[in-house]
C-alpha cells in the first residue's frame, strides 16, 4: 500500500479531524488572524452571490450620497439654486447630490455660490470613479471563468467486477463544451499514534478511467479495491471510524472561457453508503436521441 506526501492539508493533530475539506471545494478551516473577507474586498465583492453584491453596492451608493447631502446642508441650502419651498432641504440636498453623483444633472436645483461648486465638482468626480470601480467589479464577477460540475451527494462502496470498489458520479450542470477533463482523488485516514496524537495519512486512489476527452454526460468514477488499495477489506462502518475522506479535484478545457479551469470535491463521514448502486440517469428516447436527466444524479438502488 503506497502512501503519498502532504498535499498540503495537514498531517499531525491532536484530534480527529472529521472533515477537511467541504463538499462545495472549500477547506473546512477556521482561520484566526489574517485579512478577512472585508479588509480583503476585492476578492470578497467578486465572491459573494450577486444579490449581496448588488445589495452592497447600493448601501455604498446611498451613504456616500448622504454624506455629500451633510456636507451641502452644512455650506447651506441657500447655495442650491432651484430648491423647492415645498420639500424638506435634506430631501432636496440628497436629491441634488444622487443627480450629481450619476453625472445626470436635470436642470431643476443646481450649485450657486463657491462652495457648492466646489462640492458638486469633487462629487461628480467621485462618482466618475464608483461607477468604474462598480462597472469594472461586475465585470470581473461574470468574466471570472469557474467550472459547474456537480457531482453525486454520496460516494459508494459497492459490488464491482467481481470484487469491491469505490465509486462516485460527476455531471457538466451547464449546456457547454467541456474536453480532455481529468479527475485526480486521494483518500486521507487517520492513524492514531497515541495520547492526543493523531496523524493523517493519504494515499492515492487509481480510478480505472481518470481521463476522457468529451463530457456530455454523467462519468462514473471507479476505484477499483485491489490488493494495493489502501482501503482493502474495509467497509464504511471502518471507513467512517478512520475519518475516511476522499478528495478530488478535477482540471478540464471549457471552450466557453477558452481556458482549463479546475473545481474541488470531497467526500466524507455521512456521504459513504454501502449495499447500493448508481442508477442510470441518461435514456434513449422514441427518436433514438440521448436525455440526460441530471436531477438524478444522485439517485441510487438496492443491489439485489
Amino acid at each position: 500500500m503506497k502512501t503519498m506526501k502532504d498535499p498540503g492539508l495537514g498531517s499531525k493533530f491532536q484530534k480527529p479531524i472529521k472533515r477537511m475539506m467541504n463538499q462545495d471545494g472549500t477547506y473546512n478551516i477556521i482561520r484566526k488572524g489574517g485579512l478577512t473577507k472585508f479588509q480583503d474586498y476585492y476578492k470578497y465583492l467578486l465572491d459573494v452571490s450577486l444579490g449581496r453584491f448588488l445589495f452592497i453596492i447600493l448601501m455604498i451608493y446611498i451613504v456616500i450620497n448622504i454624506l455629500f447631502t451633510c456636507i451641502y446642508l452644512g455650506i447651506g441650502i441657500e447655495e442650491l439654486k432651484g430648491v423647492s419651498e415645498h420639500q424638506p432641504p435634506f430631501f432636496s440636498a440628497f436629491f441634488f447630490s444622487t443627480q450629481t453623483f450619476t453625472t445626470v444633472g436635470y436642470g431643476s436645483v443646481s450649485p450657486h455660490g463657491i462652495g457648492a461648486e466646489i462640492v458638486a465638482m469633487i462629487e461628480a468626480f467621485v462618482g466618475l470613479l464608483a461607477f468604474a470601480l462598480a462597472t469594472g467589479l461586475l465585470y470581473g464577477r461574470f468574466s471570472k471563468p469557474n467550472a459547474k460540475i456537480g457531482f453525486s451527494k454520496n460516494i459508494i462502496l459497492t459490488s464491482f467486477d467481481g470484487g469491491q470498489a469505490i465509486m462516485f458520479k460527476s455531471v457538466n450542470l451547464r449546456n457547454n463544451v467541456l474536453l480532455k477533463t481529468k479527475i485526480s482523488a486521494f483518500i486521507a485516514m487517520d492513524k492514531e499514534l497515541g495520547a492526543n496524537n493523531f496523524m493523517k495519512e493519504y494515499f492515492p486512489l487509481n480510478l480505472e478511467v481518470d481521463t476522457i476527452t468529451f463530457f456530455p454526460l454523467t462519468w462514473t468514477l471507479v476505484h477499483k479495491i485491489t490488493d494495493e488499495s489502501p482501503v482493502i477489506g474495509m467497509d464504511v462502518a471502518t471507513l467512517k471510524l478512520k475519518n475516511a475522506e476522499v478528495f478530488i479535484l478535477i482540471e478540464t478545457f471549457d471552450e466557453t472561457y477558452s481556458q482549463d479551469i479546475v473545481q474541488k470535491h470531497s467526500y466524507a463521514q455521512n456521504d459513504w453508503l454501502e449495499n447500493v448502486k448508481f442508477d442510470t440517469n441518461f435514456r434513449t428516447n422514441s427518436n433514438g436521441e440521448l436525455e440526460l436527466y441530471i436531477n438524478e444524479l444522485d439517485n441510487v438502488v438496492p443491489i439485489a
